[in-house]
């Protein structure tokens, strides 16, 4: 199985804190990297610091890239062996002086594989987005437009995912785990993401991280992979935790 961390590229030092804190856990392989508008470095651009002994992938957002034009990172991934993406459809901005464009997620998958024939294209998995026969129609509809596999959301409870995961035996998916650590933040991803969270969760390190060994031990029975998403938590000890 493969294990992908994701690091938030608040700024060139926040990338290298997160990756000398990452160094010694020999079983993370990939390093995610959303592409977030609010900060300065986008999501490629990250990878230039990224070493090699991992494989980065950057969140593409489809609104930013036109359809009618060539995909313009062509070179540049190239020339910074960037061969893994994630392709998610990206919020609208805050700041309008960002160009946007209706461009679809498939549609933009069905670009880039055309374009870039060589790269592996995942596609986001949005759990809570609606159902799971609408979620499942969806991933099928990217998977026919190319994408090679699914990453998804965080899941916070174990039985919702092993639904999931009956339906996508066989696909390549990274199954997504994030520390929840406040009651805030649980009503953050209540409220924004409709998620479900079971009577059984506490908002504390204990609790998530025997959630985390759970679900890594799923993933390596069933041959799935791990995204693991550390957000407001020291790293070194939820790794040290999970990994233990």
């Amino acid at each position: 199985m493969n294990i992908s961390l994701e690091l938030v590229p608040r700024d060139e030092a926040s990338i290298k804190a997160g990756l000398s804190a990452v160094f010694r856990f020999s079983d993370i392989s990939y390093i995610n990297i959303p592409d977030l508008l609010r900060f300065p470095i986008r999501s490629w651009e990250a990878c230039a610091y990224i070493p090699q002994q991992y494989r980065s992938i950057p969140h593409l957002r489809a609104i930013d890239f036109s359809m009618d034009e060539p995909f313009p990172l062509s070179s540049y991934f190239k020339e910074h062996h960037i061969d893994t993406v994630l392709v998610v459809a990206g919020d609208p901005p805050q700041d309008m002086k960002h160009r946007v464009y209706p461009t679809h997620t498939t549609d933009f998958i069905k670009k880039l594989k055309k374009e870039l024939p060589h790269l592996t294209v995942y596609a986001a998995f949005d759990p809570y987005r609606s159902n799971i026969r609408y979620e499942l129609d969806y991933l099928k509809a990217k998977e026919d437009s190319g994408a090679d596999g699914f990453m998804s959301q965080p899941f916070f409870d174990v039985r919702l995912l092993e639904i999931y995961a009956e339906y996508l035996e066989g696909r390549r998916v990274f199954w997504g785990v994030s520390p929840v650590l406040s009651e805030n933040s649980r009503n953050y991803w209540e409220a924004r993401n409709r998620a479900i969270f079971p009577r059984s969760f506490r908002p504390d390190l204990h609790w998530n991280i025997s959630f985390g060994r759970q679900v890594l031990q799923f993933c390596k029975t069933h041959r799935f992979d791990l995204y693991l998403m550390p957000i407001k938590v020291d790293l070194e000890t939820y790794l040290e935790g999970l990994f233990s």
